[in-house]
């Protein structure tokens, strides 16, 4: 009887055991996978990233809101991974512009379309594409989300290397996904 209650004892503790470590485990693997996230707004478009990223600069006219993961930055100093939105005014549709857009970018050799199709973004019907460009020393992949509001068109352009879009993707879906246009 009593060989039991000590086999019975010594199970009750390596059972609460691995509880305890498979517990700290989650618990240290949450704080790790949780960055604080700030909500960014500039011309009238407001979304949400991680709370490292800054404010950027865009060489687009039609930018209303750039930010970068400062992280990232290449040699010449300009960060590989952005978020872009711009507006774009249109007397066309969403899909007219779009197929417009990515019909003249697969003309130029330094554009690989990957993938073109409808999308969603908060209950909303939008377009998205895929597609990597070859232009500079690092091959960059984007993912851009068009939407259309008010007669205009905004697309949200996520660009990073193409070697590390996998790892940045959440972030820039996260942030698609918050967008707010007023």
């Amino acid at each position: 009887m009593k060989k039991w209650i000590v086999i019975v004892i010594l199970l009750v503790i390596v059972v609460l055991g691995a509880s305890f470590m498979f517990k700290s485990h989650n618990e240290t693997q949450q704080k790790e996978n949780t960055t604080e996230a700030y909500e960014i707004s500039e011309n009238g478009v407001a979304l949400t990233v991680p709370s490292t990223w800054v404010s950027a600069e865009s060489k687009s006219n039609m930018t209303l809101l750039a930010v970068a993961d400062p992280n990232s930055k290449d040699s010449s100093g300009f960060s590989n991974v952005n978020i872009n939105v711009e507006k774009k005014e249109t007397i066309n549709t969403l899909k007219n512009e779009f197929e417009s857009n990515y019909k003249s970018l697969s003309r130029n050799s330094d554009y690989e379309i990957l993938y073109l199709g409808n999308a969603t973004v908060q209950g909303n019907d939008a377009m998205e594409a895929a597609y990597l460009t070859t232009g500079g020393s690092v091959v960059k992949e984007h993912k851009a989300v068009w939407l259309q509001g008010d007669g205009e068109i905004y697309v949200i352009l996520c660009t990073s290397p193409q070697d590390q879009f996998d790892n940045y993707e959440p972030i820039f879906d996260y942030a698609i996904n918050s967008v707010k246009i007023s």
